[in-house]
This record gives structure tokens, C-alpha cells and sequence, in this order.
């Protein structure tokens, strides 16, 4: 595979193993965690499409931030990741925005300064190249998901960067914060090496998704030959069923999601309850069609 690579990037280096100090000009593959062959190719050389496959058929390095963390930022940075003490903060709880951006062509201080304008009143800590984290104090008045959506929306039409957040719930600022942070960060890795399908999660979102990714094998089998046989090659009866979920089961809300009539839809939802004799009224079965939703879409 690392030889039909280096075809393909004929500009890319094989290393036997990662340099102590990797140049941030490249960007650095390797098979898998465990193995000695890293590959590097310089940035100006792969395309965003590109990258994403790399990501996806390798593991990517994503080179730790070296830009110095002055004020709040370094206080909290320690406080986090080095069992730093505990920071000074005006309000007794917090919460964490994680956010993650894919490869752009804006340079790194633009980037940095975007997000400050967005955020004027937050700590952001730089960890990675393309991650971060906001942290938020609580006050009368927090960042919601909309405007977090909007923010996404600006990145992308104004500087064609796509990013993500992950939106954190408050926790009261104790030395056990650093340990709620971890659960939370390794929430976000789990998202973002699964699906795309949003810009903003919060835990109640992400829920469902990570539990549709864990399913054990013999679930997997019965979701097969049930609810997903129903489906089939249908995928406007797949996304017509989770629209419908998704909006608590109000078929007006779902018609106007959809754009389509509202007896379009009530056809949709009789023609999947007469295949699976399901009745999505019922809780639990709502329950479990949705999750077998996700599972066929995140896998």
C-alpha cells in the first residue's frame, strides 16, 4: 500500500520511524500505530478530498500545537494535560468546546484569529494543528448549538474551512475536572473517526451514534435481516424513517424537513411499519430503528 503511495505522491518520504521534532510542511501516515514506516507529503501536494481518504485509509500524525500559551491559555493547558494547578476562574463551573478543523489553506495565525473574534470573551487553547478547545465559563448567557452552527457556516463560505465543535457540559471547576475533560475528549476522537454528518454535537447527540458504532456482532446480524433488509437499496425510506425520528415523530415537521407532502410521507412510514411490523409510535421500537439507522449509515 506504501508503495502504490509513493507513486501517487512521488514528492512523499518513507521514515523508519517519526522524527522527534516532524516538519509541519508535511503531512505523516503510517499503516498502523504499531509499525515502523511513516510516510510524509508536503502539504502543497494533496488536495482536501485527498487528505480526508489518507485519514481514512491510515493513521494520521496531527502534529501538537508549538505556538507558546501565554495568560489563561497556559494555565489551563497545564492544569489539563500536565497536572498543572488549579486555574483562577470567575465562575465556580466551566465547560469545554472542542472543535476540530479539517486541512485548509489559511495560515495558522488567520485561523487563530478568526476564532478569537468568535470568541472574544473565552479561553481557547490551541492542543493540535487543526484542534482545540474553548473553554467557556458559565454565565447568565452560554454559547448555544445555533450559533455555534452559524460560526461553522461562516468558516466554511468565508474561509472554505469546514469545522466541528463539540459542546461539553458544565462541571464545577475541581482538581476531578481534567479527568471529566478526558471522557469528553475521547467522545469528540470517537465522533470525528466515525461520521461527518453534523458540525455540532453535545453528548445527547452523540449518544446514540457511539452506541450504533459498539453494537456487539450478533445485534449486528439481527439489524441485518430486520430493520436494514427493510430498507434495502431504499435510501429515501432510510432517511425519510430518521427525519421522522428525529423530529419526535411530527409528520409535519418531518414533511417540511423532507420538502415533501405530507401523505408522501405518511406512504413512507405505512410502507416501512407493513415490511417490518413495527409500530413507530411505540417507544422502544422507535428506539431501536433509529439506532439501526445510524449503524447502516456510520458503518
Amino acid at each position: 500500500m506504501i508503495n502504490k503511495i509513493l507513486a501517487y505522491f512521488p514528492d512523499s518520504v518513507t521514515h523508519e520511524s517519526i522524527p522527534s521534532n516532524p516538519s509541519p510542511a508535511y503531512y505523516w501516515f503510517t499503516e498502523t500505530e504499531d509499525k515502523p514506516l511513516w510516510i510524509s507529503i508536503p502539504k502543497q501536494n494533496i488536495s482536501e478530498s485527498q487528505l480526508e481518504l489518507m485519514k481514512n485509509l491510515f493513521h494520521f500524525l496531527e502534529l501538537e500545537n508549538n505556538t507558546p500559551l501565554t495568560g489563561a491559555a497556559h494555565s489551563w493547558n497545564e492544569f489539563l494535560f500536565h497536572d498543572g494547578s488549579l486555574p483562577v476562574a470567575e465562575s465556580e463551573e466551566v465547560r469545554f468546546i472542542q472543535f476540530q478543523l479539517q486541512s485548509s489553506d489559511m495560515g495558522t495565525e488567520e485561523i487563530h484569529e478568526a476564532l478569537n473574534g468568535f470568541f472574544p470573551d473565552h479561553t481557547i487553547i490551541w492542543v493540535k494543528e487543526f484542534y482545540g478547545i474553548i473553554i467557556e465559563e458559565k454565565k447568565k448567557v452560554s454559547e448555544n448549538a445555533e450559533e455555534l452552527y452559524s460560526i461553522s457556516s461562516t468558516f466554511e463560505s468565508d474561509f472554505y474551512v469546514k469545522i466541528s465543535f463539540y459542546i461539553g457540559k458544565f462541571q464545577k471547576v475541581s482538581t476531578q475536572l481534567p479527568h471529566f475533560f478526558d471522557r469528553e475528549k475521547q467522545v469528540f476522537e470517537e465522533l470525528t473517526r466515525h461520521t461527518t454528518r453534523d458540525v455540532v454535537y453535545t453528548f445527547e447527540k452523540a449518544f446514540p451514534m457511539l452506541l450504533a458504532t459498539h453494537l456487539p456482532d450478533y445485534l449486528k446480524g439481527i439489524l441485518d435481516v430486520t430493520f436494514l433488509e427493510a430498507f434495502g437499496e431504499d435510501k429515501e425510506l432510510m432517511a425519510t424513517i430518521k427525519v421522522f425520528l428525529e423530529s419526535n415523530s411530527n409528520a409535519s415537521l418531518s414533511a417540511k424537513k423532507l420538502y415533501v407532502h405530507r401523505n408522501t410521507l405518511q406512504y413512507r412510514l405505512d410502507k416501512f411499519m407493513e415490511k417490518t411490523s413495527v409500530n413507530l409510535k411505540d417507544f422502544d421500537a422507535a428506539v431501536v430503528v433509529y439506532l439501526s439507522s445510524l449503524y447502516e449509515e456510520m458503518r
